[in-house]
């Protein structure tokens, strides 16, 4: 299954099926260091797999979850990272890396908030690590589709695909053109401007990357030959997972510019973007030089 397919395919994973996956399929994907890619090689990142699920649902419910409800699934994962600069970034980067590893092996699974002290979910676990409690998923096998409306697929160019999916309520993705500005903020480029920029097919894609209650919070501006990812920061949400979901779309921005031999490298570099005319309730998080 290629990224640009599981991308088009995924779906917000609810309710598991009490099927348990194989344990040493499991620790071959998220126990493998070979994985790793550079942007995450300072933060000391291990994975925590936590076997038995009914256990870790019992001792994490009413802690973590998903907008305040835990998810039941066989298996889950904490992922332990060094407390320095960015390390959610790096975090939301790996993670979601793993999770498109699990996909491609048809293992379903979906992230978890947890509480901002990870202290309480060490605790809670009983695991002692210096390290921070940085992000948790679900793992197991989905319970059941979420229903599609208009699944049009146009071979590798989904330029005019209409895809609607229902998950409790019709959610809508938006257009490649929403996310993306030109030069200066607010600046908009048409669909006929991306294609000539031979960026059409790569923010059609990125734009299905997973995020907090599907908030869509990301920008990109493009400006001097690079693309700078923005985020937008909500009042409502921890700080630590616009930075999380910030790893989540370089991971895809870069893995499909790659797919379309478009080839670059982030920098990280947090800050407010003032200078670009961004808006307060946005950060820069980094940029990918082409």
């Amino acid at each position: 299954m290629t990224l640009r397919k599981i991308l088009s395919e995924r779906k917000s994973v609810r309710e598991f099926k009490e099927k348990k996956v194989p344990i040493d399929e499991l620790r071959k994907i998220l126990l493998n260091k070979d994985h790793r890619d550079d942007i995450v090689q300072n933060t000391e990142l291990e994975v925590y797999l936590l076997e038995d699920g009914d256990w870790a649902y019992d001792v994490l419910n009413g802690m973590a979850g998903y907008n305040g409800h835990m998810v039941k699934a066989p298996h889950y994962a904490l992922f332990m990272s060094n407390n320095i600069e960015n390390h959610q970034i790096q975090t939301g980067y790996y993670a979601e890396s793993l999770m498109v590893l699990l996909a491609e092996e048809e293992i379903d699974s979906c992230w978890l908030n947890i509480p901002q002290d990870g202290e309480l979910v060490k605790t809670a676990l009983g695991i002692e690590d210096p390290r921070e409690a940085a992000a948790l998923i679900a793992i197991g096998y989905k319970k059941w589709d979420k229903r599609v409306i208009n699944p049009i697929d146009t071979g590798a160019n989904y330029s005019k695909a209409d895809l609607k999916q229902v998950d409790d309520n019709v959610t809508s993705r938006l257009k490649a053109e929403e996310i993306v500005f030109v030069e200066d903020w607010g600046k908009n480029p048409s669909w006929d401007d991306l294609k000539n920029m031979g960026l059409e097919n790569v923010f059609y894609y990125v734009r299905m990357a997973p995020s907090t209650l599907n908030r869509q919070p990301w920008r990109f501006l493009l400006r001097n030959k690079k693309i700078y990812l923005t985020i937008r920061m909500d009042e409502n949400l921890n700080h630590e997972y616009d930075l999380l979901e910030a790893g989540i779309m370089m991971f895809y921005m870069e893995q499909i510019m790659s797919a379309y031999s478009l080839q670059g490298k982030w920098t990280l570099l947090e800050e407010s973007g003032k200078d670009f005319g961004i808006p307060e309730d946005y950060f820069v998080a980094g940029h990918f030089s082409m």
